[in-house]
């Protein structure tokens, strides 16, 4: 899980800094709470992932109609989408250290609130109201 997470916050290609941006969260969970944190990590974790997304599809004969539909996300799949859910929204947050966002997030997910939380559930009422094109799903 630890190289999953490392790759998914490469900045420019530098390895190095992202491995240096994950132990520095890891050492200021530990300093903070005294926890387990691999237990901590897949809570969190588990707790953000998305079984469903919403895809968009072009008609081959009418010009500029998407249809937009909502399939289930593989199990090979849903570690990596969730990663990538997880860090785009904790890049946004206004705090000046990475390590500190990262862990802060991860906080708010175990405990089932925050930007993530509201962004899954945001979506699954999307996917609920595209539900109907559900039959266009071909591959």
């Amino acid at each position: 899980m630890n190289k999953k997470i490392i790759n998914q916050l490469l900045l420019k290609g530098k390895s190095a800094t992202s491995e240096k941006i994950w132990l520095k969260s890891i050492k200021f969970f530990y300093k903070s709470f005294n926890k387990n944190h691999k237990e901590f990590i897949n809570r969190a974790l588990i707790n953000i992932t998305p079984l469903l997304k919403v895809k968009q599809l072009k008609q081959k004969n009418k010009r500029s109609q998407l249809k937009e539909f909502p399939y289930i996300v593989h199990n090979a799949n849903r570690i990596s989408t969730t990663l990538k859910f997880f860090l785009t929204k904790t890049n946004n947050k206004d705090e000046k250290k990475m390590h500190k966002k990262l862990i802060s997030e991860l906080l708010l997910a175990t405990k089932n609130t925050g930007v993530n939380i509201s962004k899954k559930k945001s979506l699954y009422e999307y996917a609920f109201v595209k539900k109907k094109y559900f039959y266009y799903r071909w591959f």
